[in-house]
């Protein structure tokens, strides 16, 4: 046990150490603050650091056999830092107007380049045509892709400036986008600022009301009248850009002579700074995909360009100009999708995610976002005022690429089918669809919807294509609701079949009219009048023989059959597609709430449901779908564009997507032993697309429709065939839509078009080159 006095020297002993060390970190203070401090606040003062991007290569999407359809390209970006760039620098609209001159008159030339590349490719895809019809052996199915690769690749060059600013870049300016709410925003957060008085009397007084008469939805939360002002409503494009340009001359120092296009032009790159968060935590970047030409001479005038960074990055490069709607767009995030959950928001919770990255927005690109999405990584660089880098440091999180997704497409046969869609289709001036699907796995083969667009320059021509009245936006196979005509009689003689109403011995007289309830309903589908049983009745559509089995049947007990089949339900395919509608009670009900005017289901309903009229609206991939869960013997599968997806570099499967079924359909072998012959009948001598197939090499089921249609005034009469392939072993079925073609067998030449690819018709060394392909990827 230790005494007194050795406690007390231990005690002295620690005081001593402690002094010690105080007065040490006190010496070190005294170094730093007095006798040290003005060097270190100045060398703090010459120096500046800044943390930017690293990015990192979105993922690549390929067809089924490995093909390109987006990938990326090496560019180049100009990057402009906030500290020497903006901040203090009187020059830097001066050097904003250089280069901004330069970049468009790049673009210009890069554009006619584009162009005359077209063209070329054009001319020599016709030589190459009339040189393979001269010529045994088949080459003219490489030359779309290779068209493409190289159009594709020349259109990556073309610079951009990144204008996130929703106004058209000449006068009479004019909103541009459909999404104005970000734009808003901006307005009613610098209303004041910019002397906007009607926006900010519009907010004071939805604040105020918001106070006074406050609304719920129909949730029971208080809704923020403020936040539904919408301001571009209040304020014209042109006095937006006017208050703009009177804010950045007096507060911003931008010179007062400038032009219109280059005040334009300044306004939409100090918004989309404001926008991005551009400050000494963010870069704004000011251009992509710029020259080399145009990268050297920043690089030898480097005292001109302080506070210009020049960045390697990764620009999205479309290897075809096919499949648009499948592969979708990406672009810049909105604040709304930053802060709030529209489209798959908010991005600001969500790790590796910055307000300046690129996002899917339609599409695979925005189906897919999470796999595709690359993570940028970080530098820290120090700089003199000069702007000379000091020291660079990369942070530990290095660049994370996207992975890669394998899609079920077949590239030749999206080719052939838009080609076909096209050539076949525009003389009627509308539009129209076409879907292949695998109807054993629900693997989607192809899906083309015209008029298309072109996913390289849609940007570009983004007010061309909303201003286009045949909306080449929609994707018409998946958002097209179209009435099926007779391609829905299969349901109608499945469910008369099943349900015991008629048989394989049942037989209706057709004179050509049918008497129900003091209407008339016509047949007009052939020319005497036939004796027929339903295999008959489906060759030659027969509507009095449907007419009898709806009768019988009565709506209710088909719309039954028909949700069986999918028809009128979403399919749950990764892009976005519409529901529809089937026809019956339940849904006439529906509608009589949201209108009471409209008419209750009556028995005449009941015989034009079983032809496919009435309220029947399906999509042609439901059609496509709900036949080849027919062929395939009841199994209803879950369509998809995703054989699979694989890290970024193709090492190992993120993800591979089995067939998932919907539900199974309990048809009897009789039930579609009967079905499929009439089905068969169809493509035969006499049958209703039988001018077309009847001498095909592969024998070929089917079924053609003709659907009226009444619209902005105008009757017409869409066309529609679904064909499966080969009869005995069916391993595609194909659903075409001609808006306005009038009757299915003005569009069965699509679908031979597209058989003749598939089945590689006069092509024999195709499969094995797919076979090859597809090993290469698997």
């Amino acid at each position: 046990m230790l005494n007194k006095p050795q406690l007390l020297r231990r005690l002295l002993a620690l005081c001593g150490l402690l002094l010690l060390c105080s007065g040490v970190a006190l010496s070190q203070l005294f170094q730093l603050q007095l006798l040290n401090g003005e060097k270190y606040v100045r060398r703090s003062a010459e120096f500046l650091t800044t943390t930017s991007t690293v990015s990192a290569a979105r993922g690549e999407i390929l067809d089924r056999y490995g093909r390109p359809l987006v990938t990326n390209n090496t560019g180049f970006s100009l990057v402009l830092i906030y500290s020497s760039f903006w901040d203090g620098n009187d020059k830097r609209f001066d050097t904003l107007l250089d280069l901004t001159h330069r970049i468009q008159t790049a673009a210009v030339d890069a554009t006619a380049k584009q162009n005359a590349a077209k063209t070329a490719a054009a001319t020599d895809t016709s030589s190459d045509t009339s040189a393979d019809a001269a010529d045994s052996t088949d080459t003219s199915s490489d030359t779309p892709t290779d068209t493409a690769q190289a159009v594709s690749a020349d259109t990556a060059a073309i610079p951009s400036i990144n204008d996130r600013l929703p106004i058209t870049q000449s006068a009479p300016f004019t909103y541009n986008s459909a999404s104005l709410t970000e734009l808003s925003g901006y307005m009613k957060d610098s209303a004041k600022s910019l002397g906007l008085d009607a926006v900010t009397a519009a907010v004071d007084a939805a604040k105020q009301a918001s106070e006074t008469d406050p609304k719920t939805d129909e949730n029971g939360n208080t809704i923020d009248q403020a936040a539904q002002v919408d301001a571009t409503k209040l304020v014209s494009p042109t006095e937006f850009i006017n208050a703009m340009r009177a804010y950045m001359e007096k507060n911003l120092g931008m010179p007062t002579d400038l032009s219109l296009a280059d005040a334009r032009t300044m306004v939409g790159i100090y918004y989309s700074m404001r926008t991005v968060g551009f400050s000494n935590q963010a870069t704004y970047t000011l251009a992509d995909n710029v020259p080399m030409d145009l990268i050297a001479y920043i690089k030898e005038h480097s005292a001109d360009f302080q506070g210009i960074e020049i960045q390697s990055e990764s620009v999205r490069q479309y290897d075809t100009t096919t499949a648009a709607h499948l592969l979708g767009t990406i672009g810049s995030l909105t604040s709304d999708e930053w802060s709030s959950d529209k489209n798959g928001g908010p991005y600001k919770d969500k790790a590796g995610y910055q307000m300046s990255d690129l996002i899917g927005k339609s599409g695979l690109e925005s189906a897919l976002e999470s796999y595709l999405h690359s993570t940028a990584g970080s530098r820290t660089v120090e700089t003199d005022l000069g702007g000379s880098a000091i020291a660079e440091q990369t942070t530990a999180t290095a660049p994370k690429p996207g992975d890669n997704v394998i899609t079920t497409i077949d590239l030749d046969l999206q080719e052939v089918a838009e080609k076909s869609l096209a050539g076949n289709l525009s003389a009627y001036g509308k539009g129209g669809a076409a879907v292949a699907l695998d109807p054993n796995t629900g693997e989607v083969l192809a899906m083309a919807s015209y008029p298309t667009y072109d996913l390289a320059n849609y940007n570009k021509n983004y007010a061309s294509i909303q201003a286009d009245s045949r909306h080449p936006e929609v994707n018409r196979a998946t958002s097209g609701v179209y009435p099926p005509g007779s391609t829905f009689k299969m349901v109608t003689a499945i469910a008369g079949l099943e349900e015991g109403i008629i048989s394989g011995d049942t037989y209706v007289t057709c004179t050509g009219t049918y008497e129900y309830g003091g209407q008339t309903f016509r047949c007009n589908n052939h020319d005497t009048p036939m004796t027929l049983n339903v295999t008959d009745a489906l060759k030659y559509s027969c509507n009095s023989f449907f007419y009898t089995v709806g009768q019988k049947l009565t709506g209710e007990h088909l719309e039954q059959w028909t949700k069986k089949f999918g028809l009128g339900t979403a399919t749950g395919i990764e892009v976005g597609e519409a529901t529809g509608q089937a026809a019956g009670p339940t849904y006439r009900e529906q509608q009589r709430k949201a209108d009471p005017a409209i008419r209750e289901w009556q028995g005449g309903d009941d015989l034009n449901a079983a032809i496919g009229q009435s309220d029947n609206g399906f999509t042609p991939l439901q059609l496509a779908n709900y036949v080849s869960a027919i062929v395939n013997g009841g199994t209803l599968y879950k369509p998809t564009l995703v054989k699979s997806i694989k890290s970024y570099d193709y090492s190992s499967f993120m993800k591979t997507d089995e067939s998932e079924v919907l539900g199974k359909i309990d048809i009897s072998d009789a039930t579609r032993e009967l079905v499929m012959q009439g089905m068969s009948e169809v493509t035969d001598e006499g049958g209703t697309a039988g001018s077309v197939f009847a001498d095909y090499p592969i024998k070929v089921g089917g079924k053609t429709g003709t659907a009226e249609m009444f619209e902005n005034g105008e009757s017409f009469d869409n066309g529609l065939f679904i064909a499966f392939a080969p009869f005995d072993n069916p391993q595609i079925v194909i659903c075409v839509v001609g808006e306005g073609a009038g009757h299915g067998a003005y569009v069965a030449p699509i679908v031979r078009d597209m058989l003749d690819e598939y089945f590689s018709v006069g092509k024999s060394d195709r499969a094995a080159s797919r076979q090859a392909e597809n090993t290469l990827i698997r």
